[in-house]
C-alpha cells in the first residue's frame, strides 16, 4: 500500500457561524469518528490531518493542499456542505468518502456525491478503503459493517487529534469519550434500538481519564453514549476510582468533571 495523503474534516457547523455559543461551545462538539478515523489512518502509515470546522475557519486556509484520499463526516444540516467539499475535493483529483449521521441514514443520496459511504465503520472498513482508495463515479460504493466496532482507540491514542480542536475553545473544554455503543431497548422511532449494545472497556476508560489528568487539573468529558445510563453505576464508579483521593465526581447532564 503507498503512503497517502489524507485530509479529514469534521463538519460541526453546516457554515459560517460567529454567534457566543459558536465560540464557545461548537469546538466541544467535535465527534469522536474522525478523530478514530484519524488514528487508524496514521496506525496504517499515513500522513493524516484533522480539521474540526466549527463555522469560525477559513476553510479555504485550513483545507489540506494536494491530498490524495479526503473523509468528510457530516449531520445531515450540514450535508450540502459536505457534497460541495467533496465535488471541490474530486475536482482536484481527491477520492472522497463520507461519514457520520447523514451518511449513515442517507446513504442512496450521498453515494451520488461521494465515491465511498460508510455506515457502521470498523477499522478493516477503513483498511479496505485506503488499500482501494480508487474512484466510484457517476454512484459511490456504499461500505457498511453490521454493527459498531467493540474496540475504539481511546483518548490517548486520539489525543494529538483532539488536542488542537480543544485550542479552539476559549473556555469550557470538554474532552469528547464514549462508554458504550448500540441499545438494550427495541424503541420503533430509534435508529439505535435495532443495534446490540455493547459497552466498551472498562480498563481503556479508566486509563484514558488518569491520562488526561496528566494534561488538566479538572479535566471536562463529555459522554458521546446514547445509553450512558443503562450501566451508570459501573460507568460512575470507573470515573471515580480514576479521580485523585478526595476529588469530587458529578456527572451534569451529559457532561463529567472530576
Amino acid at each position: 500500500m503507498k503512503k497517502l495523503k489524507i485530509g479529514i474534516l469534521d463538519l460541526v457547523s453546516k457554515g459560517l457561524a460567529d454567534t457566543l455559543w459558536a465560540r464557545v461551545m461548537h469546538a466541544n462538539l467535535a465527534s469522536i469518528m474522525p478523530q478514530v478515523v484519524a488514528a487508524w489512518c496514521e496506525q496504517e502509515g499515513h500522513d493524516t490531518k484533522l480539521i474540526c470546522y466549527t463555522g469560525r475557519e477559513n476553510l479555504q486556509k485550513e483545507l489540506p493542499k494536494g491530498v490524495n484520499l479526503v473523509f468528510i463526516c457530516s449531520f445531515t444540516q450540514a450535508a450540502l456542505l459536505a457534497y460541495a467539499l467533496s465535488s471541490y475535493f474530486r475536482s482536484q483529483g481527491a477520492v472522497t468518502v463520507l461519514g457520520g449521521p447523514h451518511a449513515r441514514c442517507y446513504p442512496d443520496d450521498a453515494v451520488k456525491y461521494f465515491d465511498y459511504v460508510l455506515g457502521f465503520t470498523h477499522k478493516s472498513t477503513i483498511v479496505e478503503v485506503l488499500e482501494n482508495c480508487s474512484p466510484h463515479r457517476p454512484e459511490g460504493k456504499h461500505l457498511t459493517a453490521a454493527r459498531q466496532p467493540s474496540h475504539l482507540p481511546g483518548v490517548k491514542e486520539r489525543w494529538k487529534f483532539i488536542e488542537p480542536t480543544l485550542k479552539k475553545a476559549p473556555f469550557l473544554k470538554m474532552v469528547p469519550m464514549i462508554g458504550s455503543v448500540g441499545c438494550p431497548y427495541t424503541c420503533s422511532f430509534c435508529i439505535d434500538s435495532s443495534v446490540a449494545y455493547q459497552p466498551m472497556d472498562f480498563g481503556v476508560i479508566k486509563e484514558d481519564l488518569r491520562f488526561l489528568l496528566t494534561k488538566f487539573k479538572k479535566p471536562t468529558v463529555g459522554w458521546h453514549d446514547p445509553n450512558f445510563g443503562v450501566r451508570f453505576e459501573a460507568n460512575m464508579e470507573a470515573i471515580a476510582s480514576a479521580a485523585p483521593p478526595g476529588a469530587s465526581v458529578s456527572l451534569p447532564k451529559a457532561v463529567c468533571r472530576f
